[in-house]
């Protein structure tokens, strides 16, 4: 018999407590400015493929619109204020598994904490460290005072919307588009 008939044949006993799955544990480590500075570095054409992918902006343009916009964001770099520059770091072994910013500010005299950046590298997926750097978060943020916390998540990020609705997170709003008929073909819709 399988591990995973042994497991499901478990599952189904009454009164069987259930376990959960062992999440790894993270720790945030602020980045160092050489990590921030390779960290943009990365940031600037993922966000530019992303565009392009979706229509936005053209592939000629692209890079230089999406350090524009990392310019208009981060006008002071790693030291633009409220801003936070972290390397996901796994607690067991010390390896780094991704990075992440956000920021925290006072807004209509309410403290808002907001994901800005989350990646964890692709072969590390799906093990329990984006949970847990939510989780991290939860602490921070109320540390903080502020009472939820936002982020901004693609449409068609199906994964990402899934685990973000796992965690509790609901939309509070939404930015809708319409391609006209004049567009070029082949583009997302």
């Amino acid at each position: 018999m399988s591990a995973d008939e042994t497991n499901a044949r478990d599952e189904r006993r009454p009164g069987r407590a259930e376990t959960a799955p062992s999440l790894p544990a993270v720790r945030l480590e602020p980045m160092t400015e050489l990590d921030f500075q390779e960290s943009v570095k990365r940031a600037i054409p993922r966000h530019a493929a992303e565009q392009v992918r979706r229509g936005f902006w053209t592939e000629a343009e692209a890079t230089d619109a999406s350090r524009a916009e990392m310019a208009q964001l981060l006008p002071q770099g790693r030291a633009t204020p409220h801003y936070h520059f972290c390397n996901i770091v796994d607690a067991r072994d010390g390896s780094e598994v991704g990075e992440t910013w956000y920021n925290v500010q006072v807004k209509g005299g309410k403290a808002q904490f907001w994901i800005d950046w989350i990646w964890i590298e692709p072969q590390l997926r799906r093990r329990g460290y984006a949970s847990q750097v939510f989780r991290h978060f939860e602490t921070e943020a109320a540390e903080q005072g502020a009472d939820r916390i936002g982020l901004h998540v693609l449409a068609d990020n199906d994964s990402a919307l899934a685990l973000y609705s796992k965690l509790g997170y609901v939309t509070s709003n939404m930015r809708m588009t319409k391609l006209l008929d004049r567009a070029v073909k082949g583009r997302p819709r």
